[in-house]
């Protein structure tokens, strides 16, 4: 099979290597569609180490192709999206159904191989079926999605909240769609980049803040002077994550998503204000997997996909084959504001 396989930092080639073998449990998957995260670039830029894996990737869908013997829940033939997280299954938080808090867990394309490659072995465990309304793109995003809708679980938004999306990427475009159908009264979005805010305008966003242009705390406190019930920080930058505390109102919520890959220093006042205003930050990490809805945030996800409610295809920037990886993470190591969500397609 071709492979996208990844020797070191900024060293990733298109390679053919032997199909994966699966065991009497396992299932293999032909990958359709692949999506490059924002955290593929860091691995990529870095290299693996001290990780013994070489494909990235942890978003797809594709097809089952084989079946192990021991396997009834899955057939071949069937569509399906890939959920890259493998919790220990015997650790306290996943004794309690906590799984993505696993403290033994295992993530495709950041332990163990990952879904950069025209097949993939996976246990029946990890797939979800897809239902005929959504195609293999659409799946392949399931993934940010269900972190999205994580985010907005965790920043506790709740009907009538004022939400600020603090970058406008995959995943801060999700959260704005999500929490529009979670009833938040008013949504505003914040970039820097005048193609991502055009793409908000077309999924009907108005309250759009061009922080090159204008300063978004101010804009967005003299429009609403208690500030915001719920701030999303999904830029990773130190600067929005400072705007974010002032745009907290008293009591108010910051989910934080974005990373940052710098040291952090938070500036007096900014500290002063989480303080004073009694500002509540909760981290984000993964998305929630627990068995049942509405706790599992990939079943949610799937359900306003499939039907129209979240909307994707707008989403997709970038479509490139496998062939054409070296060039592509390159690019996108140089450019990242050019792109949006870039898929693999096989």
């Amino acid at each position: 099979m071709k492979a996208a396989i990844l020797h070191g930092p900024g060293n990733i080639k298109c390679e053919v290597i032997p199909d994966p073998g699966i065991s009497k449990d396992e299932v293999l998957v032909a990958v359709k569609v692949a999506g490059i995260c924002g955290s593929d670039i860091p691995r990529y830029e870095r290299g693996i180490f001290p990780y013994n894996f070489k494909i990235l990737g942890h978003e797809c869908a594709g097809e089952v192709v084989e079946v192990g013997r021991e396997v009834k829940e899955i057939k071949k033939g069937d569509r399906v999206a890939v959920i890259p997280t493998i919790p220990c299954g015997k650790c306290p938080l996943c004794r309690v159904g906590k799984f993505s808090l696993c403290d033994n867990f295992i993530r495709m394309g950041t332990r163990i191989d990952g879904c950069f490659a025209e097949f993939i072995k996976v246990s029946p465990q990890n797939l979800l079926k897809l239902p005929g309304s959504i195609d293999y793109e659409e799946a392949s995003l399931l993934e940010p999605a269900a972190v999205a809708l994580h985010t907005l679980k965790r920043g506790r938004v709740i009907p009538g909240d004022l939400v600020v999306i603090m970058g406008f990427g995959t995943i801060g475009s999700l959260c704005a769609q999500f929490a529009d159908i979670l009833g938040a009264r008013s949504i505003y979005i914040v970039d820097i980049a005048e193609e991502k805010l055009n793409l908000a305008r077309k999924l009907g966003f108005t309250n759009l803040i061009n922080a090159k242009k204008e300063d978004p705390v101010k804009r967005i406190l003299k429009q609403n002077r208690q500030g915001a019930d719920l701030v999303v920080e999904s830029a990773g930058s130190k600067i929005t994550l400072e705007e974010s505390i002032y745009l907290a109102r008293k009591r108010g919520r910051i989910a934080l998503l974005g990373l940052i890959r710098d040291d952090v220093v938070i500036p007096e006042k900014a500290y002063s204000t989480i303080i004073h205003h009694e500002i509540n930050l909760y981290g984000v990490y993964d998305t929630d997997l627990e068995p049942f809805p509405p706790y599992n945030s990939w079943r949610t996800a799937l359900y306003f996909i499939a039907r129209g409610k979240i909307k994707i295809k707008p989403l997709i920037s970038h479509r490139f084959r496998i062939d054409e990886v070296s060039e592509v993470f390159k690019s996108i190591s140089c450019n990242r504001g050019k792109y949006n969500k870039v898929l693999f397609t096989f």
